[in-house]
């Protein structure tokens, strides 16, 4: 995974935590009773995902990488 390709991902999964705190404070927080357990429950939420997208990006970043220099390795060894 390139400086880039971190950077955009870990930027995305950034605005992905700061889009869920939104939608839980409007949306989910009302349902609990006591505010700091919801507090404590949104941002267990917030960064489990934020973490599992940025994992993902990841995985792909590598698997596109060695699907690019298996792609580069036959056309080398076709010509060799």
């Amino acid at each position: 995974m390139s400086f880039s390709q971190a950077w955009d991902a870990g930027f995305r999964a950034l605005l992905l935590y700061v889009g869920i705190v939104f939608v839980w404070l409007g949306l989910i927080e009302g349902l609990f009773s006591s505010q700091s357990t919801s507090v404590v429950v949104m941002n267990v939420v917030a960064v489990a995902i934020a973490v599992a997208f940025f994992l993902r990006a990841r995985r792909r970043a590598v698997a596109e990488r060695a699907r690019a220099e298996a792609e580069v390795r036959a056309l080398v060894e076709e010509h060799i």
